[in-house]
């Protein structure tokens, strides 16, 4: 089982994250294109190549939290499918097999007695975009050898969610990313979807949480930490511990090390 370490925003280049994870001798790196200086046009695919020859850490890419491949407009879900497109041939070149991604559960309206989901209103519509822009690039990624994990964020729960998931994950390069602090903040009704279809989580997101806050430091929280990496190990997926500072991060590798 493989350990990771997240891009961290206290950090503004890639040899600080290398460092710190040499110095915590973890295995991989998961970039993450919320943070510009983790931007594939900001990184070469040969330094990460060559980081990989000289050291043996692997990388993975956390693509943008907005990233929207079902949105309603055509010229902005245009956009999305060619950065995803973009990042493909950029992740080929650089030697990443993994891109990590949300679906997005799209806008809110609230009314007096309750919230109106508008991705579920119009949920036919939704779907329609969402599949066809994760088939677009399922074909092209199913060429490189790159998977796309799609990862809970409180929103599994959702019937036109699992619709969608159910259709993307037929795909034979499409999986799910089990990110255990979400499921906790959702009071673990991710879990039920995602307990359905284990066979399908080929990546891991590992925080701990206390009640609904989650990103919380290994085993200090409410997670049953040990049974999550058991799963893990039994499935021989990649695990990144998703704490989001430095001090963070070697508090729960310290702890995690004591188990391991």
């Amino acid at each position: 089982m493989k350990i990771g370490m997240p891009a961290l925003v206290e950090y503004s280049t890639l040899n600080e994250l290398v460092e710190l994870c040499l110095r915590l001798k973890l295995d991989f790196i998961e970039l993450n294109m919320n943070l510009p200086y983790n931007f594939i046009e900001n990184v070469k695919p040969g330094e990460l190549l060559k980081i990989k020859r000289d050291t043996n850490i692997e990388f993975t890419m956390h693509m943008p939290d907005e990233a929207d491949l079902g949105a309603f407009y055509g010229s902005v879900r245009k956009g999305y499918v060619e950065l995803f497109s973009d990042t493909i041939d950029w992740a080929e070149e650089a030697g990443i097999n993994l891109l990590n991604m949300h679906i997005i559960e799209g806008p809110k309206m609230t009314l007096p007695d309750r919230k109106v989901y508008v991705y579920e209103q119009y949920s036919q519509e939704f779907e329609n975009n969402f599949v066809n822009s994760i088939s677009i690039l399922s074909k092209k990624a199913l060429k490189k050898d790159i998977r796309l994990a799609i990862e809970n964020s409180s929103n599994f729960h959702h019937p036109y969610i699992q619709k969608i998931l159910n259709k993307s994950i037929l795909h034979p390069n499409v999986g799910l990313t089990w990110d255990t602090g979400h499921d906790a903040v959702s009071r673990f009704t991710d879990r039920q979807y995602l307990q359905l279809h284990e066979n399908e989580i080929i990546h891991m997101h590992l925080h701990d949480a206390i009640g609904t806050r989650d990103h919380q430091v290994l085993f200090e929280g409410n997670l049953d930490i040990a049974g999550l990496l058991a799963f893990a190990k039994q499935k021989k997926i990649r695990v990144l511990v998703e704490v989001k500072t430095s001090e963070a991060l070697e508090k729960s590798i310290k702890s995690l090390r004591k188990i391991n």
